[in-house]
């Protein structure tokens, strides 16, 4: 089946792109010029929810006809979010303070259909276990950089996966899109990735 509408990734992340790859979307990507305001609300799962789809509205009206997909994580330590780290003292404190414990990621998505005025706006998350690590270990790592240019300090998808103990709840959520969430909207709307996939 040939997917008949057109899908817009309103984001940069090579993590996204990679996932809607993965099931055979075929899609543009026109990157969100929306500021994020963390201050915006205080409940962490509804800033996420919003700040998604300020990010797909921003994109959605330069389309009279397409399928706009955004999507917006961060992590949640303690009741407070974690961002990037500042510098590699910053990481290396953040790291330390997972050592051993819990922590929760949440991704936030928006799927607006500009044709037919459809806005679907939802979150997906999971909680992730570190492993106890030593002062060296965090060091090492921290030392690598890979840590500066994630949130979290960490990346779940490269090296940073060795430090993961287990993770409850949806995966996917923590790479970037809860795509357990996203399927069966697209197929409201008319794209059936699984119908995509027959030969």
């Amino acid at each position: 089946m040939i997917q008949q509408r057109k899908i817009i990734l309103a984001s940069r992340s090579p993590r996204r792109k990679a996932l809607l790859e993965q099931v055979g979307l075929e899609f543009e990507i026109r990157e969100s010029e929306y500021e994020e305001d963390m201050t915006a609300m205080s409940d962490p799962y509804e800033l996420v929810k919003f700040l998604a789809r300020k990010k797909g509205e921003d994109v959605a009206k330069h389309y009279e006809d397409a399928i706009i997909i955004s999507g917006d994580t961060f992590t949640i330590f303690e009741g407070k979010f974690i961002g990037k780290p500042k510098d590699e003292e910053d990481a290396f404190r953040t790291l330390r303070n997972f050592s051993g414990k819990m922590h929760e990621i949440v991704s936030g998505f928006a799927i607006i259909d500009t044709k037919n005025k459809i806005v679907v706006n939802d979150f997906g998350k999971a909680f992730v276990k570190f492993k106890d690590l030593t002062e060296e270990e965090i060091a090492d790592y921290t030392a690598t950089k890979e840590p500066l240019s994630r949130g979290g300090s960490y990346g779940m998808m490269e090296l940073g996966a060795v430090l993961i103990e287990s993770i409850e709840g949806d995966f996917y959520s923590v790479i970037g899109l809860p795509l357990n969430k996203i399927y069966p909207e697209l197929k409201k709307m008319g794209v059936d990735i699984l119908k995509m996939k027959k030969v």
